[in-house]
C-alpha cells in the first residue's frame, strides 16, 4: 500500500464536525444532560482561581481561546474530551444557576476552587482591574451577558468515527497539555467505549492489600498510580511489548481491554489480587518495590522492580503460595544481590529488551523460590 493510500485509509476513521455555539447554549445542554463531563474527568479539573479568572477575562475581552473537543456518544449525547479546564471554569462561574439545589456558599478557599458546585469568586486578573472578589451574582448584568453569549468553537468527534480513532484523538489531545496523568487519560479514554474495564481498575485500586503492597505516596495515588500499576501487571502478565515505550504499551493494552479484544475475566482479576495479597503479607509497606541497600529497603517506588517482582510472582503464584510468605520475603531480598537485577533496572532500562528482560528474569527467579 502506498503512503498516500495509507493516509487516506486512516483519514476515513476520523469523522468530525465543527460549530460555534454560545456558552449559554452549552450550559443549557449540560443542564439537560446532553453535554456530559463524566465523573472520571471531574477529578481532572485542576485550574486554580487565577487560571479560571484569566479565562473569564479572555471571554470578556473577546480574546481568542482554544476550541472545545466533544465526542458524540452512542446515545447521541456529547462528552467533553478536551477543554475540561475551560468548560469546568464556566460551569463553576454559573454554578448558582446550574446547581440551585446545592445552595452552595460562595468561597474562595483553595479547597473549593475545583468544586464546580461552589460558585467562583474571581481573583486578580492580568488585564482588567476590578475583577477581584467578583462573582456571578455581583458582576454587572452587561458583563454577565457578555460571558453568557460568548461563542466558543466546538470540534465534534462524531460517533461514526472508529473506536481506535476516538481513542487516539483523546490521548493525543490530552497529552499535548499534560493536564492529566497518563493513566487518567487511559481511564477517561476507555469511557469512549462504554467499557467497564476502567471501572474495574478503579475498584481494584481501593483494595487494601493492593494499596499496602504498593506503598505509593498520596500524590501517586491521586494521579491514578495504583490503577497504572494494576494495568502494568495485567500488561506484562498477558502481552509482550512491541515498542520500547512503556506508555505506548500500556495504551495498547488499555485499548484492547476497553474495546473487548482482551477479556479481563474474573480469573484474571483473582490472580492479580492474589499476587498483591501475597506481596502485602510479605512486605506491607511497599518494600517489594524498593531497592535493598545497606541492609534496608529505601528510596521511592521503582517501576522497574515492580516489573520483576510483581510479574514474577504473578507467573508463579501457585508455587509462591505453597512456599509461603517467609520464603517469598527471603527471595525478594536475595534478588538484590543479583548483578542481572542491577543491569535490568539501571541506566538504559527503558529499552524494549530490558522491559522484556525484567519480566523474563522475574519469571525465572520466582520459579526457583
Amino acid at each position: 500500500m502506498s503512503l498516500i493510500a495509507a493516509v487516506e485509509k486512516e483519514r476515513h476513521h476520523v469523522v468530525v464536525d465543527s460549530y460555534t455555539p454560545t456558552w449559554n447554549e452549552l450550559i443549557a445542554q449540560y443542564k439537560a444532560g446532553d453535554v456530559q463531563v463524566d465523573p472520571a474527568y471531574q477529578r481532572g479539573f485542576r485550574w486554580d482561581y487565577e487560571q479560571q479568572t484569566t479565562y473569564i477575562e479572555s471571554l470578556l475581552l473577546n480574546i481568542p481561546t482554544p476550541p472545545i473537543f466533544l465526542a458524540e456518544k452512542a446515545n447521541g449525547a456529547f462528552e467533553v474530551i478536551d477543554g475540561l479546564q475551560r468548560f469546568s471554569s464556566i460551569l463553576k462561574f454559573f454554578s448558582s444557576e446550574i446547581f440551585p439545589e446545592e445552595n452552595a456558599v460562595e468561597s474562595n478557599k483553595s479547597k473549593h476552587q475545583n468544586d464546580i458546585r461552589v460558585p467562583t469568586i474571581l481573583s486578580e486578573a492580568p488585564i482588567i482591574k476590578g475583577l477581584l472578589g467578583v462573582s456571578r451574582e455581583t458582576m454587572p448584568d452587561t458583563l454577565v451577558r457578555t460571558l453568557r453569549y460568548s461563542r466558543v468553537q466546538i470540534i465534534l468527534l462524531k460517533k461514526e468515527s472508529s473506536g481506535v480513532a476516538r481513542y487516539n484523538v483523546f490521548t493525543r489531545l490530552n497529552r499535548a497539555g499534560t493536564a492529566l496523568s497518563n493513566q487518567e487519560i487511559r481511564n477517561c479514554s476507555a469511557r469512549l467505549f462504554d467499557s467497564e474495564f476502567a471501572d474495574s481498575l478503579n475498584e481494584m485500586a481501593t483494595d487494601d492489600a493492593i494499596q499496602e503492597a504498593l506503598g505509593l505516596s498520596t500524590k501517586e495515588k491521586t494521579s491514578m498510580g495504583t490503577q497504572e500499576c494494576i494495568l502494568r501487571l495485567i500488561a506484562f502478565g498477558n502481552f509482550t511489548p512491541t515498542t520500547k515505550s512503556i506508555e505506548d504499551f500500556l495504551d495498547s493494552v488499555m485499548y484492547l481491554a476497553s474495546n473487548g479484544e482482551f477479556d479481563f475475566s474474573e480469573s484474571h482479576k483473582k490472580k492479580i489480587i492474589s499476587t498483591f495479597e501475597l506481596l502485602a503479607e510479605a512486605y506491607p509497606n511497599g518494600e517489594s518495590f524498593k531497592f535493598y541497600r545497606n541492609e534496608k529497603f529505601s528510596g521511592q517506588f521503582s517501576s522497574n522492580l515492580f516489573d520483576i517482582v510483581a510479574s514474577g510472582v504473578l507467573k508463579n503464584i501457585a508455587k509462591c503460595k505453597r512456599q509461603g510468605v517467609d520464603a517469598l520475603r527471603d527471595r525478594i531480598m536475595a534478588m538484590h544481590n543479583e548483578s542481572e537485577v542491577a543491569d535490568l533496572t539501571g541506566a538504559g532500562s527503558n529499552t524494549r529488551a530490558k522491559m522484556m528482560g525484567r519480566v523474563a528474569f522475574g519469571k525465572r527467579w520466582f520459579a526457583g523460590i
